[in-house]
């Protein structure tokens, strides 16, 4: 998730960046070139204004056309025009009255059709100055730009020359953006490629992290994490070790004087048990011995108890080897037949694979899971354990279900913590036990589901030819 979320993040900051640069150079390319053509447009219409006689032309009136006047300042507007490549030239009164124009059929004393759409542009060119209008489209569709100068006469202007030229040059301006669109789909492209190759470079410690943390925080504490490089990542990750070691070496601390208690507990109930047992062989009176069986009972008792906290607390280092799964859990019915027989438990297993793992610790893990079936399962009721086992390339799958009264729900993320329990009586170790045996073989062990119909959980174990190959 991280990894496209940076992905995306950079394309979009890409292309925001592109998409903006690409406005700003087109906005930027646009107005240099309007603002030249309008300067040679005015620099032609001010080169016009200085070869025309102004006493002249404003005495043309209608009716003219074919005065030698006429025709020679006709002939000098379109030599103009043709030198320098101009689309119109048009000289008209204050009024917008036309005196001369290039364009054909024209005559004197015609309107100036864009006298109303320039008028402020004429209007400041009737003040002396030289002025150019914005672009507009002419009646080809092309872009067209006109560049004013007045025409002066007795130091005053009295009428004002417009010079039209075309602005096809902009039409370069698109050719530059679609260049630009290719060259931005082409950033894009590569931006995408580079950011899926830094991401990964990111991600890719992150993920390790990830992965690390949900470990610990499944109390999966054997593996340890290796920082990479020197960023903050690496700091990160070196902080998650240095928590790891010291929880690691809290819960070492705590199994070590867990065991040392027991062992402590456990001589003087054995000198207890010694007396009681010669006890019971010495009385006579009923009453007496059954006291005496009472606390041989306990005593027995206790000594499960005692059992389990070593269990617990005792170093666990697994000696992995080949395991076929099915002929460990014939010996754990065997270990549990009476209590099978007792809750009546019919006794299910499917499929069949080798594991690499210690043989010992998988009798365990499938005792316990069997232990604490037959104890969640009621006399009269049509009990069963299914063992389900499935193999996959790179893991074995074993679903243990079974009939019994289910876990409580509020009990469920807490059933493979040490010491806790949702039964009435027990230390609550042997989840916990499993799943510490489940981790030193390289496994993992989760609650699939509960109900009053049942538990299933699920083992993965390294299937054995992994491990030969």
């Amino acid at each position: 998730m991280i990894r496209k979320r940076l992905i995306i993040l950079f394309v979009l900051q890409i292309a925001a960046v592109l998409l903006v640069s690409g406005f700003i150079l087109r906005y930027q390319l646009q107005h240099i070139l309007e603002k030249e053509l309008g300067e040679k447009l005015q620099a032609i219409a001010a080169s016009v204004a200085v070869q025309m006689d102004a006493s002249l032309i404003t005495l043309l009136s209608p009716g003219d056309e074919d005065t030698r006047v006429y025709r020679m300042f006709q002939r000098q507007l379109l030599q103009v025009k043709r030198a320098s490549r101009m689309q119109r030239i048009t000289i008209f009164s204050a009024a917008g009255n036309i005196w001369l124009d290039t364009e054909p059929g024209s005559v004197i004393g015609s309107q100036y059709a864009r006298a109303d759409f320039d008028r402020v542009e004429i209007n400041r060119v009737l003040k002396g100055q030289s002025i150019s209008s914005v672009l507009f489209e002419g009646s080809d569709g092309e872009p067209y730009k006109t560049g004013y100068a007045p025409l002066m006469f007795d130091g005053r202007p009295v009428g004002v020359i417009a010079v039209q030229g075309s602005a096809g040059s902009l039409h370069a301006i698109k050719d530059i953006q679609k260049t630009l669109l290719q060259i931005g789909v082409f950033a894009l492209l590569f931006s995408f490629v580079l950011a899926l190759l830094s991401s990964r470079q990111i991600t890719r410690p992150l993920n390790k992290l990830q992965a690390a943390a949900r470990r610990i925080g499944s109390g999966n504490l054997n593996e340890s994490i290796a920082p990479e490089g020197k960023d903050e990542i690496a700091f990160l990750a070196r902080t998650m070790e240095e928590m790891r070691t010291a929880i690691l070496q809290r819960d070492e601390q705590q199994k070590a004087m867990l065991a040392g208690v027991a062992h402590e507990i456990r001589n003087p109930l054995g000198g207890i048990e010694l007396f009681a047992g010669l006890l019971l062989d010495d009385v006579k009176d009923a009453d007496v011995r059954l006291r005496v069986e009472k606390i041989l009972k306990e005593t027995q008792n206790l000594k499960a108890l005692i059992q389990n906290f070593l269990d617990y607390a005792r170093p666990v280092t697994a000696k992995p080897q080949a395991c076929e799964l099915r002929e460990i859990w014939t010996e754990v019915q065997e270990l549990l037949a009476s209590q099978l027989a007792e809750k009546e438990v019919d006794v299910r297993c499917r499929g069949s694979a080798v594991v690499h793992a210690d043989p010992q610790h998988v009798k365990q893990i499938l005792l316990n899971l069997a232990l604490n079936s037959v104890q969640a399962m009621a006399k009269g009721k049509q009990n069963s354990i299914e063992l389900q086992i499935e193999e996959h390339d790179d893991q074995v799958r074993i679903l243990f279900r079974d009939t019994g009264q289910g876990i409580p729900e509020g009990a469920r993320v807490r059933i493979f913590d040490p010491f806790f329990s949702s039964k009435a009586k027990g230390l609550g170790l042997g989840l916990a036990i499993v799943r510490d045996l489940v981790q030193k073989n390289f496994g993992d062990i989760t609650l699939q589901q509960s109900g009053p119909n049942g538990t299933t959980f699920m083992v993965e174990l390294r299937p054995f030819r992994n491990e030969i190959k």
